[in-house]
């Protein structure tokens, strides 16, 4: 058993096109434009601190840290 104690999943973000969605529980919300607006956020967050990406409903992914 290791001594793997505190935090090691959270979601990081949400990306959405839903211009409606509001913020709850303190995780911050970026609003796209399109699909493709949707995506290149989604890849370009996700890359920057190394997270993964999940859909989670059409138009709205999160990216989490495992």
């Amino acid at each position: 058993m290791g001594n793997n104690i505190g935090l090691n999943e959270y979601t990081l973000a949400v990306i959405t096109t839903d211009k409606n969605m509001s913020p709850v529980g303190g995780c911050p919300i970026f609003y796209a434009d399109d699909d493709k607006d949707l995506q290149n956020k989604a890849l370009l967050m996700s890359k920057c601190v190394s997270g993964m990406v999940h859909q989670i409903a059409k138009g709205t992914l999160i990216i989490v840290k495992h």
